[in-house]
């Protein structure tokens, strides 16, 4: 599992923190120097926003939905969305 994101982000953050706290391997892919991993970035998500985590081929994108897919694909000891939908809404 890879994640793009650039370390000043608030919203690379947020989902660093769903990453971390369950201890969910992954790769980070620090944005902002590499060309690489910019042009990587970029032919997963044209937009070039953060942050965007690829498992398995799949391409997820936006904090919120990372940290979702997180607790459905990869849970750990901590859920961070309520199993009820209307308590998660």
């Amino acid at each position: 599992m890879k994640f793009y994101g650039h370390p000043f982000s608030s919203y690379t953050q947020k989902a660093l923190i769903a990453l971390y706290e369950n201890a969910t391997p992954f790769e980070y892919c620090q944005l902002g120097g590499d060309p690489a991993i910019e042009e990587a970035h970029r032919r997963l998500w044209p937009l070039k926003k953060m942050p965007v985590l690829e498992d398995e081929g799949r391409v997820v994108v936006e904090s919120s939905v990372v940290i979702e897919y997180l607790d459905l694909q990869h849970p750990g000891r901590t859920r961070f969305i309520p199993e009820d939908p209307k308590q998660a809404l």
